[in-house]
């Protein structure tokens, strides 16, 4: 029996394309912004998962890294860089936003909120905030290349 030809091509350069520029960043962004809830309201993984919270939260910060990550280093900006810069530049982005990210929200969390509510709301609101901050500041640059 033969193999289809569509299936014998699988995954094509495209579809690779699509899933690591594109799906995995929006993964990224919802990943980051459940870790911002989890920092701003601690009773909320182990709550949901009670004996992998911490194993859930450490994929959450991967998943935020790598969506970061993998969004910087196909900016338009960084294409005619040299791959070991971009890779650099990917991951040095991505670890300055993320973990610049959770210091704002665990120095709010001790000097500002108190109620839950309005911790998760505040969590999920400067996650975007953040996010559309940052797409705005790489629009912006990627205008100044072809």
């Amino acid at each position: 029996m033969a193999v289809p030809k569509s299936i014998r091509n699988f995954p094509t350069k495209e579809t690779l394309d699509d899933i690591n520029y594109v799906y995995l960043p929006i993964v990224g962004v919802v990943s980051h912004m459940s870790f911002s809830v989890h920092i701003l309201n601690r009773e909320f993984l182990p709550a949901v998962f009670p004996t992998w919270h911490f194993g859930i939260a450490n994929a959450l910060l991967f998943n935020s890294h790598l969506g970061v990550g993998l969004y910087l280093y196909n900016r338009k900006c960084f294409k005619a860089a040299p791959y070991t810069y971009r890779l650099l530049w990917s991951v040095y982005g991505s670890a300055m936003f993320n973990f610049g990210t959770i210091l704002i929200c665990g120095t709010v969390r001790q000097l500002l909120i108190t109620d839950k509510l309005i911790s998760v709301l505040y969590a999920v609101s400067s996650s975007l905030c953040y996010m559309a901050v940052a797409k705005q500041f790489f629009d912006f640059i990627d205008t100044r290349y072809r």
